[in-house]
């Protein structure tokens, strides 16, 4: 529903530009499936990657011993370092994977043994399958709420984000500060408004949908040029509903 149309709009718009530039016009065709594909990029040029070279070839990171992960999220799942946790009122995404950010953490809770014993690389390390640390790190969590482990993060400079829900996202900070909502007096129904913003000018505000025959005829009148008896003799034979 998403990929098609927004892979369209950019295509239209770069086809418009090429013809100011050019004066020469572009037809084309794009499929919601193709489009599809191409969001799922990453998972999907690994799988061929995975298939089609060596291991010796195309390796896993340098952090994993040059082990491949499961494609995508998959390869996610036995981290430790970065990996969502329980918190007192909710859940967090802790992504400590780089030392900087992780040792940050250990010092904030004043937990430096775990930085000492599992100090990690310096880049991209997740700790894949470290139960122990996992254990540690999921009590720990448990210990603050969701705000107040970002506050903590931003406080003691490592990386933590908060992990919402589509019902909790509207009383984020960040999603308050960031997005409008559009009233229902206007639409119909409360609608976010268009993320991309110009400056100095305010985002569109859709329409509301018209209702049936509600242009009818507006639209006759301004196309056909008919008015007057031209539009009642139409309507009384029924033509227009």
């Amino acid at each position: 529903m998403t990929a098609g149309p927004a892979f369209a709009a950019i295509g239209i718009l770069a086809a418009l530009v090429r013809a100011v530039k050019t004066g020469d016009g572009t037809c084309m065709e794009i499929a919601q499936s193709d489009s599809s594909a191409y969001f799922d990029w990453y998972r999907i040029e690994t799988s061929r990657a995975y298939d089609d070279y060596p291991a010796t070839e195309v390796t896993g990171n340098p952090a994993d011993d040059y082990v491949r992960r499961a494609p995508g999220l998959g390869g996610m799942w036995e981290g430790v370092r970065y990996q969502y946790y329980e918190s007192a009122d909710g859940h967090v995404l802790f992504m400590a994977a780089e030392r900087k950010f992780w040792k940050n953490f250990c010092s904030g809770i004043g937990r430096m043994d775990l930085f000492e014993a599992w100090p990690g690389e310096p880049v991209a390390h997740h700790a894949r399958g470290n139960l122990r640390l996992q254990s540690e790190l999921r009590d720990i969590f448990r210990l603050r709420s969701t705000r107040q482990w970002i506050e903590f993060a931003r406080v003691h400079d490592t990386t933590i984000a908060p992990v919402n829900t589509s019902s909790s996202l509207r009383d984020d900070p960040q999603f308050r500060d960031r997005f409008d909502w559009i009233d229902s007096q206007v639409t119909g129904a409360d609608e976010l408004a268009f993320p991309l913003h110009l400056e100095g000018e305010d985002p569109p505000i859709p329409g509301r949908a018209p209702e049936v025959g509600e242009h009818t005829d507006a639209v006759l009148a301004q196309v056909l040029g008919h008015r007057g008896a031209e539009l009642e003799a139409l309507r009384a034979t029924g033509a227009l509903g």
